[in-house]
Protein backbone atom coordinates (compact mmCIF):
# COMPACT_ATOMS: atom_id res chain seq x y z
CA UNK A 1 0.00 0.00 0.00
CA UNK A 2 1.26 3.18 -0.59
CA UNK A 3 0.05 6.87 0.36
CA UNK A 4 -2.33 7.34 -2.86
CA UNK A 5 -3.96 4.38 -2.24
CA UNK A 6 -7.67 5.46 -0.71
CA UNK A 7 -7.02 3.79 2.70
CA UNK A 8 -3.66 4.79 3.56
CA UNK A 9 -4.88 7.54 5.91
CA UNK A 10 -6.85 4.97 7.90
CA UNK A 11 -4.56 2.21 8.05
CA UNK A 12 -1.57 4.51 9.13
CA UNK A 13 -3.40 6.94 11.70
CA UNK A 14 -1.72 6.62 15.33
CA UNK A 15 -3.06 7.60 18.80
CA UNK A 16 -0.66 10.71 18.60
CA UNK A 17 0.83 12.71 15.94
CA UNK A 18 3.49 13.63 18.86
CA UNK A 19 7.24 12.98 17.46
CA UNK A 20 5.62 10.52 15.05
CA UNK A 21 6.58 8.26 12.57
CA UNK A 22 6.43 8.68 8.93
CA UNK A 23 5.67 5.96 6.44
CA UNK A 24 6.39 5.76 2.46
CA UNK A 25 5.10 2.11 2.02
CA UNK A 26 2.51 -0.35 4.27
CA UNK A 27 3.23 -4.13 3.70
CA UNK A 28 0.31 -6.14 5.48
CA UNK A 29 1.79 -9.17 5.88
CA UNK A 30 -0.70 -12.34 5.59
CA UNK A 31 2.17 -15.17 6.91
CA UNK A 32 5.25 -15.25 8.72
CA UNK A 33 7.23 -15.31 5.33
CA UNK A 34 5.54 -12.16 4.68
CA UNK A 35 7.02 -10.86 7.40
CA UNK A 36 10.77 -12.02 6.34
CA UNK A 37 10.30 -10.80 2.76
CA UNK A 38 9.57 -7.82 3.84
CA UNK A 39 12.44 -7.39 6.98
CA UNK A 40 14.88 -8.66 4.09
CA UNK A 41 13.76 -6.46 1.58
CA UNK A 42 14.36 -3.02 4.36
CA UNK A 43 17.59 -4.29 5.50
CA UNK A 44 18.85 -5.06 1.87
CA UNK A 45 17.56 -1.10 0.98
CA UNK A 46 18.88 0.21 4.63
CA UNK A 47 15.08 1.01 4.80
CA UNK A 48 14.31 1.85 8.28
CA UNK A 49 10.95 -0.43 9.29
CA UNK A 50 8.42 -0.43 12.10
CA UNK A 51 5.83 -3.22 12.95
CA UNK A 52 3.07 -1.72 14.32
CA UNK A 53 -0.27 -3.41 16.19
CA UNK A 54 -2.67 -1.17 18.09
CA UNK A 55 -0.41 1.71 16.65
CA UNK A 56 -0.43 3.30 20.20
CA UNK A 57 3.24 3.80 21.54
CA UNK A 58 4.81 7.63 21.60
CA UNK A 59 8.40 6.88 22.47
CA UNK A 60 10.38 9.72 21.46
CA UNK A 61 12.47 7.55 19.30
CA UNK A 62 9.68 6.99 17.13
CA UNK A 63 10.45 10.53 15.91
CA UNK A 64 13.55 9.03 14.04
CA UNK A 65 11.60 6.49 11.87
CA UNK A 66 10.73 8.43 8.49
CA UNK A 67 9.54 7.50 5.55
CA UNK A 68 9.35 3.92 6.66
CA UNK A 69 7.89 0.72 5.62
CA UNK A 70 5.28 -0.25 7.78
CA UNK A 71 4.65 -3.72 9.18
CA UNK A 72 0.89 -3.55 9.75
CA UNK A 73 0.41 -6.82 11.91
CA UNK A 74 -3.12 -5.87 12.87
CA UNK A 75 -4.39 -6.76 9.14
CA UNK A 76 -3.69 -10.68 9.62
CA UNK A 77 -1.94 -11.29 13.24
CA UNK A 78 -4.61 -10.49 15.29
CA UNK A 79 -5.52 -13.74 16.51
CA UNK A 80 -6.34 -15.58 19.99
CA UNK A 81 -6.70 -19.24 20.19
CA UNK A 82 -6.83 -20.96 23.53
CA UNK A 83 -6.00 -24.16 24.00
CA UNK A 84 -8.99 -25.94 26.27
CA UNK A 85 -6.91 -28.48 27.59
CA UNK A 86 -3.70 -26.44 28.39
CA UNK A 87 -4.86 -23.28 29.05
CA UNK A 88 -2.22 -21.08 26.45
CA UNK A 89 -3.42 -18.36 24.39
CA UNK A 90 -1.72 -18.03 21.13
CA UNK A 91 -1.71 -14.29 20.53
CA UNK A 92 -0.97 -12.85 17.25
CA UNK A 93 1.59 -9.82 17.37
CA UNK A 94 -1.33 -8.05 15.82
CA UNK A 95 -3.86 -8.45 18.55
CA UNK A 96 -5.07 -6.09 20.62
CA UNK A 97 -5.94 -6.07 24.69
CA UNK A 98 -9.91 -5.85 23.74
CA UNK A 99 -9.42 -8.93 21.18
CA UNK A 100 -7.26 -10.99 23.96
CA UNK A 101 -9.96 -10.41 26.61
CA UNK A 102 -12.95 -11.18 24.87
CA UNK A 103 -10.97 -14.81 23.40
CA UNK A 104 -9.92 -15.82 26.88
CA UNK A 105 -13.52 -14.98 28.69
CA UNK A 106 -15.24 -17.12 26.01
CA UNK A 107 -12.46 -19.81 26.96
CA UNK A 108 -13.25 -19.27 30.63
CA UNK A 109 -9.96 -17.63 30.83
CA UNK A 110 -8.34 -14.29 31.87
CA UNK A 111 -4.88 -13.42 32.13
CA UNK A 112 -3.07 -10.05 32.86
CA UNK A 113 -3.82 -7.14 30.22
CA UNK A 114 -3.89 -3.45 30.33
CA UNK A 115 -6.62 -1.66 30.94
CA UNK A 116 -6.70 0.24 27.04
CA UNK A 117 -8.54 -2.26 24.82
CA UNK A 118 -6.97 -1.07 21.64
CA UNK A 119 -3.44 -1.03 22.86
CA UNK A 120 -1.44 -4.12 21.26
CA UNK A 121 -0.99 -7.16 23.63
CA UNK A 122 2.36 -7.84 22.33
CA UNK A 123 3.45 -4.38 22.69
CA UNK A 124 2.17 -3.79 25.52
CA UNK A 125 4.08 -7.26 26.73
CA UNK A 126 7.46 -6.20 25.61
CA UNK A 127 8.12 -3.75 27.68
CA UNK A 128 6.46 -5.20 30.51
CA UNK A 129 2.69 -5.15 30.27
CA UNK A 130 1.36 -4.46 33.88
CA UNK A 131 -2.69 -4.63 34.41
CA UNK A 132 -5.26 -4.71 36.94
CA UNK A 133 -4.54 -8.75 37.32
CA UNK A 134 -0.85 -8.19 38.17
CA UNK A 135 -1.15 -8.61 41.81
CA UNK A 136 -2.37 -12.35 41.26
CA UNK A 137 -0.83 -13.34 38.21
CA UNK A 138 1.77 -11.04 37.37
CA UNK A 139 2.85 -9.06 34.32
CA UNK A 140 2.21 -10.12 30.93
CA UNK A 141 5.92 -10.70 30.45
CA UNK A 142 5.56 -13.18 33.28
CA UNK A 143 2.99 -15.08 31.64
CA UNK A 144 4.86 -15.45 28.21
CA UNK A 145 6.34 -18.92 27.42
CA UNK A 146 7.41 -18.44 24.09
CA UNK A 147 7.57 -15.74 21.86
CA UNK A 148 7.82 -16.57 17.73
CA UNK A 149 10.30 -13.74 16.53
CA UNK A 150 11.71 -12.30 13.05
CA UNK A 151 15.45 -11.34 13.19
CA UNK A 152 17.18 -8.32 11.22
CA UNK A 153 18.83 -11.09 9.62
CA UNK A 154 15.72 -12.60 8.30
CA UNK A 155 15.12 -15.95 10.48
CA UNK A 156 12.66 -16.70 12.23
CA UNK A 157 12.82 -18.17 15.64
CA UNK A 158 11.60 -19.45 18.68
CA UNK A 159 12.12 -17.34 22.16
CA UNK A 160 11.59 -19.24 25.05
CA UNK A 161 13.43 -20.74 28.38
CA UNK A 162 14.79 -23.69 26.18
CA UNK A 163 15.03 -21.73 23.09
CA UNK A 164 17.87 -18.72 22.84
CA UNK A 165 17.21 -18.09 27.02
CA UNK A 166 19.56 -14.91 26.56
CA UNK A 167 17.27 -13.37 23.99
CA UNK A 168 14.06 -14.36 25.88
CA UNK A 169 15.21 -12.90 28.63
CA UNK A 170 15.84 -9.68 26.87
CA UNK A 171 12.80 -9.98 25.16
CA UNK A 172 10.83 -9.56 28.17
CA UNK A 173 11.36 -5.99 29.18
CA UNK A 174 13.03 -5.11 26.52
CA UNK A 175 12.13 -6.80 23.71
CA UNK A 176 11.37 -3.72 20.94
CA UNK A 177 14.72 -3.40 20.25
CA UNK A 178 15.50 -7.06 18.55
CA UNK A 179 13.28 -8.14 16.62
CA UNK A 180 9.93 -8.44 14.94
CA UNK A 181 6.82 -10.84 17.07
CA UNK A 182 4.98 -12.57 15.32
CA UNK A 183 3.28 -14.50 17.99
CA UNK A 184 3.52 -15.58 21.46
CA UNK A 185 2.17 -18.00 23.77
CA UNK A 186 0.68 -16.62 27.05
CA UNK A 187 -0.46 -18.45 30.29
CA UNK A 188 -3.77 -18.32 31.41
CA UNK A 189 -6.18 -18.48 34.31
CA UNK A 190 -9.67 -20.10 34.88
CA UNK A 191 -11.68 -17.36 35.24
CA UNK A 192 -12.34 -16.29 39.24
CA UNK A 193 -15.87 -17.14 40.37
CA UNK A 194 -18.46 -14.98 38.82
CA UNK A 195 -16.68 -13.98 36.01
CA UNK A 196 -17.09 -10.53 37.09
CA UNK A 197 -15.09 -7.87 39.04
CA UNK A 198 -16.55 -5.26 41.39
CA UNK A 199 -16.26 -1.66 40.36
CA UNK A 200 -16.87 1.54 42.14
CA UNK A 201 -16.87 5.01 40.63
CA UNK A 202 -16.02 7.76 42.75
CA UNK A 203 -16.23 11.38 42.35
CA UNK A 204 -14.67 13.87 45.41
CA UNK A 205 -14.24 17.57 45.13
CA UNK A 206 -10.95 19.52 45.67
CA UNK A 207 -11.46 19.83 49.57
CA UNK A 208 -11.50 16.34 50.04
CA UNK A 209 -8.02 15.83 48.36
CA UNK A 210 -6.34 15.24 51.77
CA UNK A 211 -8.42 12.66 52.91
CA UNK A 212 -8.61 11.01 49.95
CA UNK A 213 -4.50 10.21 49.42
CA UNK A 214 -4.23 9.93 53.28
CA UNK A 215 -6.81 6.79 52.48
CA UNK A 216 -4.44 5.68 49.29
CA UNK A 217 -1.37 5.23 51.42
CA UNK A 218 -3.61 3.08 54.32
CA UNK A 219 -4.43 0.61 51.50
CA UNK A 220 -1.57 0.54 49.76
CA UNK A 221 0.26 -0.42 52.81
CA UNK A 222 -1.65 -3.49 53.29
CA UNK A 223 -3.48 -3.72 49.29
CA UNK A 224 -4.44 -7.35 48.74
CA UNK A 225 -3.45 -9.17 45.54
CA UNK A 226 -7.36 -8.45 43.98
CA UNK A 227 -7.13 -4.77 44.58
CA UNK A 228 -6.48 -1.80 41.93
CA UNK A 229 -7.40 1.41 41.82
CA UNK A 230 -7.21 4.57 39.55
CA UNK A 231 -6.99 8.39 40.39
CA UNK A 232 -7.83 10.83 37.74
CA UNK A 233 -7.51 14.35 37.98
CA UNK A 234 -9.19 15.75 34.35
CA UNK A 235 -10.69 19.08 33.72
CA UNK A 236 -14.65 19.84 32.48
CA UNK A 237 -14.50 20.43 29.34
CA UNK A 238 -16.67 23.60 28.96
CA UNK A 239 -16.18 25.18 32.77
CA UNK A 240 -12.32 23.43 33.19
CA UNK A 241 -13.06 23.06 36.98
CA UNK A 242 -11.11 20.24 38.21
CA UNK A 243 -12.65 16.58 38.04
CA UNK A 244 -11.75 14.31 40.37
CA UNK A 245 -12.56 10.74 40.04
CA UNK A 246 -11.16 7.29 41.16
CA UNK A 247 -12.15 3.58 39.45
CA UNK A 248 -11.75 1.08 42.17
CA UNK A 249 -11.77 -2.38 40.92
CA UNK A 250 -11.39 -5.45 42.89
CA UNK A 251 -11.42 -8.93 41.31
CA UNK A 252 -13.48 -10.91 43.14
CA UNK A 253 -16.83 -10.92 44.96
CA UNK A 254 -18.74 -7.80 45.61
CA UNK A 255 -18.60 -9.03 49.36
CA UNK A 256 -15.11 -8.94 49.49
CA UNK A 257 -14.79 -5.90 47.57
CA UNK A 258 -16.96 -4.11 49.56
CA UNK A 259 -14.69 -4.24 52.62
CA UNK A 260 -12.13 -1.92 51.23
CA UNK A 261 -14.30 0.59 49.14
CA UNK A 262 -16.70 0.95 53.06
CA UNK A 263 -13.73 3.59 53.89
CA UNK A 264 -13.74 5.16 50.35
CA UNK A 265 -17.89 5.41 50.98
CA UNK A 266 -17.05 6.91 54.38
CA UNK A 267 -15.24 9.99 52.86
CA UNK A 268 -18.32 11.24 51.40
CA UNK A 269 -17.65 11.27 48.03
CA UNK A 270 -20.44 13.27 45.57
CA UNK A 271 -20.69 10.16 43.57
CA UNK A 272 -20.35 6.47 44.51
CA UNK A 273 -21.99 3.85 42.17
CA UNK A 274 -21.09 0.10 42.44
CA UNK A 275 -21.40 -2.14 39.60
CA UNK A 276 -19.95 -5.95 38.57
CA UNK A 277 -18.84 -6.26 35.50
CA UNK A 278 -17.69 -9.39 33.70
CA UNK A 279 -14.16 -9.65 32.63
CA UNK A 280 -14.82 -9.02 29.27
CA UNK A 281 -16.72 -5.57 29.30
CA UNK A 282 -14.36 -4.39 32.01
CA UNK A 283 -12.16 -2.54 29.78
CA UNK A 284 -14.89 -0.47 28.22
CA UNK A 285 -16.82 0.53 30.93
CA UNK A 286 -14.38 0.88 33.78
CA UNK A 287 -14.01 4.58 34.68
CA UNK A 288 -16.84 5.62 32.76
CA UNK A 289 -15.25 4.74 29.75
CA UNK A 290 -12.62 7.69 30.48
CA UNK A 291 -10.03 5.18 29.46
CA UNK A 292 -11.69 3.76 26.71
CA UNK A 293 -12.25 7.23 25.19
CA UNK A 294 -8.62 7.66 25.48
CA UNK A 295 -7.92 5.24 22.34
CA UNK A 296 -9.14 8.29 19.95
CA UNK A 297 -6.58 8.90 17.28
CA UNK A 298 -6.59 12.39 16.67
CA UNK A 299 -4.37 15.09 18.53
CA UNK A 300 -0.62 15.61 20.09
CA UNK A 301 -0.52 13.24 23.17
CA UNK A 302 2.15 11.61 25.17
CA UNK A 303 3.29 10.64 28.86
CA UNK A 304 5.27 11.49 31.06
CA UNK A 305 5.57 9.12 34.24
CA UNK A 306 7.23 7.48 36.86
CA UNK A 307 6.84 4.49 39.93
CA UNK A 308 6.12 5.78 43.36
CA UNK A 309 6.08 3.98 46.88
CA UNK A 310 2.90 6.13 48.40
CA UNK A 311 1.44 9.45 47.85
CA UNK A 312 2.82 12.39 49.76
CA UNK A 313 0.10 14.43 50.06
CA UNK A 314 1.70 17.60 50.10
CA UNK A 315 3.41 16.91 47.11
CA UNK A 316 -0.03 15.97 45.07
CA UNK A 317 -1.90 19.37 46.59
CA UNK A 318 0.95 21.10 44.76
CA UNK A 319 0.71 19.10 41.62
CA UNK A 320 -2.93 19.48 41.32
CA UNK A 321 -2.67 22.81 41.64
CA UNK A 322 -0.40 22.94 38.91
CA UNK A 323 -2.68 21.19 36.82
CA UNK A 324 -5.46 23.21 37.34
CA UNK A 325 -3.48 26.70 36.48
CA UNK A 326 -1.82 24.83 34.00
CA UNK A 327 -5.40 24.06 32.06
CA UNK A 328 -6.60 27.26 32.52
CA UNK A 329 -3.52 28.92 31.21
CA UNK A 330 -4.02 26.43 28.35
CA UNK A 331 -7.73 25.54 27.88
CA UNK A 332 -6.96 23.65 24.34
CA UNK A 333 -5.41 21.03 26.47
CA UNK A 334 -8.34 20.25 28.40
CA UNK A 335 -8.19 16.68 27.48
CA UNK A 336 -5.00 16.21 29.61
CA UNK A 337 -5.11 14.19 32.40
CA UNK A 338 -3.56 13.10 35.27
CA UNK A 339 -3.71 9.15 36.37
CA UNK A 340 -2.31 7.81 38.88
CA UNK A 341 -2.54 3.94 39.35
CA UNK A 342 -2.49 2.02 41.87
CA UNK A 343 -1.53 -1.48 41.31
CA UNK A 344 -1.07 -5.11 43.39
CA UNK A 345 2.64 -6.38 43.27
CA UNK A 346 2.31 -9.50 44.75
CA UNK A 347 2.76 -11.75 42.13
CA UNK A 348 5.38 -9.77 40.30
CA UNK A 349 8.05 -9.19 43.25
CA UNK A 350 7.47 -13.18 43.65
CA UNK A 351 9.38 -13.41 40.35
CA UNK A 352 13.42 -13.39 40.83
CA UNK A 353 14.11 -9.73 40.02
CA UNK A 354 16.97 -11.53 37.50
CA UNK A 355 14.96 -13.56 35.65
CA UNK A 356 13.77 -10.79 32.65
CA UNK A 357 15.11 -7.28 31.56
CA UNK A 358 12.32 -6.18 33.45
CA UNK A 359 14.05 -4.00 35.76
CA UNK A 360 11.50 -2.50 38.55
CA UNK A 361 9.71 -4.79 40.57
CA UNK A 362 10.33 -4.19 43.65
CA UNK A 363 8.91 -0.30 42.54
CA UNK A 364 5.97 -1.13 41.57
CA UNK A 365 3.20 0.62 44.33
CA UNK A 366 1.78 3.36 41.82
CA UNK A 367 2.39 4.28 37.99
CA UNK A 368 1.99 8.03 38.10
CA UNK A 369 1.31 9.31 34.49
CA UNK A 370 0.74 12.89 33.10
CA UNK A 371 -1.04 12.37 29.65
CA UNK A 372 -1.34 15.74 27.34
CA UNK A 373 -3.81 16.07 24.78
CA UNK A 374 -3.63 18.90 23.01
CA UNK A 375 -4.58 19.81 19.27
CA UNK A 376 -1.94 22.88 18.26
CA UNK A 377 1.17 21.38 17.86
CA UNK A 378 2.31 25.44 18.82
CA UNK A 379 1.85 24.29 22.16
CA UNK A 380 4.64 21.22 22.21
CA UNK A 381 7.09 23.32 24.46
CA UNK A 382 4.89 24.55 26.82
CA UNK A 383 3.32 21.52 27.51
CA UNK A 384 6.11 19.63 27.43
CA UNK A 385 7.86 22.06 29.85
CA UNK A 386 4.98 21.46 32.57
CA UNK A 387 4.68 18.03 32.05
CA UNK A 388 8.32 17.70 33.13
CA UNK A 389 8.24 19.79 35.78
CA UNK A 390 5.42 17.86 37.16
CA UNK A 391 7.36 14.86 36.82
CA UNK A 392 10.37 16.21 38.78
CA UNK A 393 8.28 17.62 40.93
CA UNK A 394 6.42 13.75 42.10
CA UNK A 395 10.14 12.56 42.10
CA UNK A 396 11.26 14.91 44.86
CA UNK A 397 9.02 12.83 46.97
CA UNK A 398 8.39 9.44 45.32
CA UNK A 399 9.90 7.20 48.73
CA UNK A 400 12.36 5.59 45.95
CA UNK A 401 15.83 6.60 46.22
CA UNK A 402 16.27 7.13 42.41
CA UNK A 403 13.85 7.53 39.45
CA UNK A 404 12.00 4.33 38.10
CA UNK A 405 9.90 4.51 35.10
CA UNK A 406 7.90 1.67 33.08
CA UNK A 407 9.75 1.43 29.82
CA UNK A 408 6.44 1.77 27.52
CA UNK A 409 6.02 4.97 29.44
CA UNK A 410 9.58 6.07 29.08
CA UNK A 411 10.42 9.75 27.78
CA UNK A 412 13.25 11.51 28.28
CA UNK A 413 14.36 9.71 31.27
CA UNK A 414 18.03 8.22 31.76
CA UNK A 415 17.97 4.65 30.46
CA UNK A 416 18.73 3.04 33.98
CA UNK A 417 15.64 4.61 34.67
CA UNK A 418 13.76 1.72 32.62
CA UNK A 419 16.00 -0.68 31.96
CA UNK A 420 17.84 -1.04 35.37
CA UNK A 421 20.69 1.23 37.43
CA UNK A 422 22.53 -2.33 38.11
CA UNK A 423 25.50 -1.90 35.59
CA UNK A 424 24.62 -5.63 34.25
CA UNK A 425 21.45 -4.98 33.25
CA UNK A 426 22.34 -2.60 30.14
CA UNK A 427 25.79 -4.10 29.67
CA UNK A 428 23.70 -7.22 29.17
CA UNK A 429 21.49 -5.19 26.99
CA UNK A 430 24.27 -4.06 24.68
CA UNK A 431 25.84 -7.20 24.30
CA UNK A 432 22.69 -8.74 22.79
CA UNK A 433 21.63 -5.52 21.13
CA UNK A 434 24.94 -6.37 19.02
CA UNK A 435 24.64 -10.33 18.63
CA UNK A 436 20.92 -9.97 17.40
CA UNK A 437 20.67 -6.56 15.94
CA UNK A 438 24.07 -5.34 15.37
CA UNK A 439 23.02 -2.82 12.46
CA UNK A 440 20.09 -1.32 15.07
CA UNK A 441 17.28 -2.02 12.46
CA UNK A 442 15.17 -1.92 15.68
CA UNK A 443 15.61 1.14 17.15
CA UNK A 444 12.42 2.75 16.78
CA UNK A 445 11.48 2.43 20.89
CA UNK A 446 12.88 2.76 23.74
CA UNK A 447 16.49 1.51 21.87
CA UNK A 448 19.42 0.14 23.40
CA UNK A 449 22.39 2.11 22.29
CA UNK A 450 25.01 -1.23 20.43
CA UNK A 451 28.00 -1.55 22.60
CA UNK A 452 30.78 -0.06 22.03
CA UNK A 453 34.39 -2.10 20.32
Amino acid sequence: MFPNDPDWSNVTARWTQYLAPSFSVVVEPATEADIVEAVNYAVAVNMSFLAVSGMHGFNPALAFVQNALMLNLAAWFDYSIVDSASGTALVGGGTNIGQLTNATFAAGRQVTVGTCWCVGVVGAGLGGGHGRLQGLSGLIIDNTIRLRVVLANGTAINVSETEHPDLFWGMRGAGQNFGVVVEANITTYPLLPGSTAYDVEMDFTSDQLEDVFYLANQQIAIQPAELSFYIFFGSDPVTLELVFHINFVYAGSEADGRIWSAPWKELGPTKFVEANFRWDSLVYQSANGLIAAQCGKNGYKSTYSLNMAYFNVTTTRALVTSYTDFIHANPSANQSIMNLEVYSGQAVRAVPDNSTAYPNRQYTNIIATISPWYLDPALSKVVNDWCEGARDALQSTTGYDQLHVYQNYAHNEPLQAYYGYEPWRLQRLMALKMQYDPKGFFSGYAPIPLASG
